[in-house]
């Protein structure tokens, strides 16, 4: 499910508040994973989480599940999420789509609290985009995805010799054509938290790594980014 916290004190979370479930506004538990149309907004109305912290040893309905019985909507595996300057939330459906390589999700605020959903973009193929887990919005507006390839369709790439299902960054530009950005020619495991610099000129962002001591690392990538489509 997509959530929202209304806290009763902004300036102390701890303080509590209220936990809402997204639901499209006249379909109960509509399910976002196929047959979606890009473009198309979806009206959104909250419903309430009545006991937004469950005790799983009673097996306590889970938020999930007291969401979905108020008519909540579904997703297929959300990940990343990032609020734009313009107020704006993304958020990624890593498996959701027609061919299960993920969904970038949009979400616009409404003055009224309720707000609309768009499908921004969907996966046609793991060439494309596979699997998309974080994601950033950069200082220009366009969009960056973290693939953690899933599909196990053991896809390989020319820059990665012996590495199936290979993780890359790719890139959306305000004209909604992905591309290829960078490559993790160091092992199969996946990119995670890309993120700007406040001034905007280095990209930060973690190749995840595994067991093995240096396996992970943070890079740091320079510009000039305003010459570019990110």
């Amino acid at each position: 499910g997509f959530y929202r916290f209304l806290p009763n004190d902004p300036e102390n979370l701890i303080a509590g508040g209220v936990l809402q479930m997204a639901k499209i506004r006249g379909l109960s538990g509509y399910d976002t994973s196929t047959n979606q149309t890009l473009g198309a907004e979806l009206p959104v109305e909250w419903v309430t989480i009545g006991n937004p912290d469950p005790d799983p040893i009673s097996s306590s309905p889970s938020c999930f599940a007291q969401g979905l019985a108020k008519g909540g909507a579904r997703w297929t595996r959300l990940e990343g999420i990032f609020r734009g300057e313009d107020g704006r939330v993304y958020f990624v459906s890593t498996i959701g789509g027609n061919a299960a390589r993920g969904q970038l999700w949009q979400y616009t605020p409404g003055l009224s609290g309720g707000g609309t959903l768009v499908l921004v973009f969907e996966s046609p193929n793991s060439s494309v985009l596979d699997s998309p887990d974080n994601l950033c919005v950069t200082p220009s507006g366009a969009i960056l995805f973290c693939e953690d390839d899933v599909s196990g369709d053991s896809d390989s790439h020319p820059l990665a010799p012996g590495i199936n299902d290979v993780n890359r960054l790719i890139g959306m530009g305000r004209s909604g054509e992905p591309f290829e950005f960078a490559v993790n020619i160091f092992n199969g495991s996946e990119f995670a938290g890309a993120c700007f610099s406040p001034d905007g000129d280095i990209l930060f962002v973690n190749v995840q790594g595994g067991y093995m001591i240096g396996s992970g690392m943070s890079c740091a990538i320079t510009g000039p980014w305003r010459r570019g489509l990110l």
